[in-house]
């Protein structure tokens, strides 16, 4: 009895991201119910279960709902000994905490994701980042990881620590092409996201190190504001950096712009490699998007 409700429990998740995924709120909301229902309360089903509740609530726009079934999921993984991706269910509170305007929170929960996957995926971490050791076979959950670089890069671009970003954009477009493929749609995403990183970052970069240059030369006073924009202000909160090299990447080269690079991605337990976003962009974030990428 206790496989078949399981079973079943496993069934209705999948059922209801199918429905999910076309807007069928009423009957994603109603499978993901009797899922709830039929599995046992602290097992890695039930919190597979709350991630996707999570999902629905995040699309419909209730994000502290949301928040809360991730945190319960949180718990009950924290509990096992043999989790199912608890690092999923970080990169989904990143996702929705950037949401909600909490950008130092998100970047926690997308560190403590990526500090996950590299204990699940690697045993000599460096040599397979830089791909001198084999990589685990599962293209899946190295895309995961590439996603986390980028939801990482996402927070530390909004908190303003550019440098940082722009590496960490990097990073997420060089291990997709690395182990998922130049061709699969993650990794073109990603791609897509690193020139748009390179150009808006480059501008912002480039600007404070003009008003660094021309302070030192006693051309502007230090207390003298260049702009009111709230993305100027953080620009300029920072002294000038050195820019890292700009990384190879497969797309032609974007003409340079203003805005933001991209929107921290969330997972669904159900969706496989490149299915749809699982809602859309806030309006104060990105202005670029690539598919959600499902749990293992």
């Amino acid at each position: 009895l206790r496989d078949a409700k399981r079973a079943l429990a496993d069934m209705c998740n999948s059922l209801a991201m199918q429905h999910l995924s076309v807007n069928d709120y009423d009957n994603a909301r109603q499978l993901l119910q009797r899922a709830e229902d039929m599995s046992e309360r602290e097992s890695s089903l039930r919190a597979i279960t709350y991630n996707n509740m999570a999902c629905l609530h995040r699309r419909v726009g209730h994000l502290r709902t949301a928040l809360q079934h991730l945190h319960k999921a949180l718990e009950i993984e924290s509990a096992l000994p043999n989790a199912h991706n608890p690092s999923d269910t970080h990169l989904n509170i990143c996702a929705v905490q950037s949401q909600l305007g909490r950008h130092s929170l998100a970047l926690e929960h997308a560190q403590a994701a990526l500090i996950m996957l590299h204990d699940e995926l690697f045993e000599d971490k460096q040599a397979t980042l830089d791909g001198a050791q084999p990589f685990p076979p599962v293209a899946e959950r190295m895309s995961v990881l590439a996603i986390a670089y980028h939801n990482m890069a996402v927070e530390q671009e909004f908190l303003g620590q550019l440098d940082a970003a722009l590496v960490s954009y990097g990073r997420a477009m060089q291990l997709a092409r690395l182990h998922v493929g130049d061709n699969h749609p993650v990794t073109a995403a990603l791609t897509r996201a690193y020139d748009k990183a390179w150009d808006i970052i480059g501008v912002k970069q480039e600007a404070r190190s003009r008003r660094e240059e021309q302070r030192n030369l006693g051309r502007v006073p230090r207390t003298s504001t260049v702009s009111k924009s709230p993305v100027a202000l953080r620009s300029s909160a920072s002294t000038a950096h050195t820019m890292p090299a700009r990384a190879s990447s497969a797309g032609p080269r974007r003409r340079r712009g203003t805005g933001r690079t991209s929107s921290a991605l969330s997972l669904t337990s159900s969706y496989g490699i490149g299915s749809r976003p699982l809602t859309k962009r806030p309006a104060s974030a990105s202005h670029g998007s690539m598919p959600a990428v499902g749990r293992a």
